[in-house]
């Protein structure tokens, strides 16, 4: 059996085994044994001792309404003994839906807990505006992949703030000077050129890195601390290529 045939039978034998454990704890508390269910709902014998056994352990993907009730009535209770296990269950998101925000909240795995937040924030207010119908299944899909993308950014980003406080440090810049503002936003250009030319030909990669030269010019700043932060997100972006850290 496949993984997905396994996690479609974990979810569908979910209710019946919440209900099979609430059924049991009724029988002990009427003081009576599996033989003795099995009596009272006319299944005599061995074959109707597994019988209750099977409904209490939840190995019943059949497990009928008619069932449980035969199972409340030989106890001496009523399907209010249960019903806030139909509640709780009816209140909860769809099975699907359920397991797409486990694999959301998977892909924040390593994150600190506001960033979790965050990734898992964008999740449930992003609604993209694509032109083309969605099936389910496709936005799932789709919802998990923006996630995964969400927390590699939210690790690209914390990779280069502690790379650009070290830079500042290491050139005597404090982070609270106007020229730090300016020189974190000009290694963030540099990190999204080298991202956005990195299955491009060299060539136009170098002339799009050239490009960024002249960008302290232009905001009349001097051009030796851009040049400097430029090389150390270079040296950054190729370590984290090499570790994989980009896919």
């Amino acid at each position: 059996m496949g993984a997905r045939a396994r996690s479609a039978c974990s979810d569908a034998s979910l209710l019946p085994k919440e209900v099979g454990a609430r059924l049991r704890q009724l029988r002990l508390e009427a003081g009576l044994t599996q033989t003795d269910v099995a009596l009272r709902m006319c299944r005599p014998g061995p074959s109707g001792k597994s019988y209750v056994c099977q409904i209490e352990r939840g190995y019943m993907p059949g497990l009928t309404f008619n069932a449980v009730m035969d199972f409340l009535n030989a106890c001496g209770a009523d399907v209010t003994a249960i019903e806030d296990i139909f509640d709780a269950y009816t209140s909860r998101p769809p099975i699907p839906e359920e397991r797409t925000r486990r694999q959301v909240a998977e892909a924040a795995v390593g994150l600190p807990l506001h960033k979790q937040g965050r990734v898992e924030r964008y999740d449930l207010r992003h609604k993209p505006v694509t032109g083309k119908p969605e099936t389910l299944e496709q936005e799932r899909d789709r919802r998990v992949r923006e996630a995964k993308g969400q927390a590699r950014a939210i690790r690209w980003e914390r990779r280069l703030h502690f790379m650009f406080n070290d830079v500042l440090n290491e050139m005597g810049v404090g982070c609270d000077v106007p020229q730090a503002t300016h020189l974190k936003a000009f290694g963030r250009k540099v990190f999204a050129t080298l991202r956005r030319t990195r299955e491009t030909r060299l060539v136009w990669r170098e002339k799009a890195m050239s490009k960024l030269d002249t960008w302290a010019v232009s905001h009349e700043l001097p051009p030796e601390p851009f040049a400097h932060m430029k090389q150390a997100v270079i040296v950054v972006f190729a370590e984290m290529e090499r570790k994989g850290e980009l896919d």
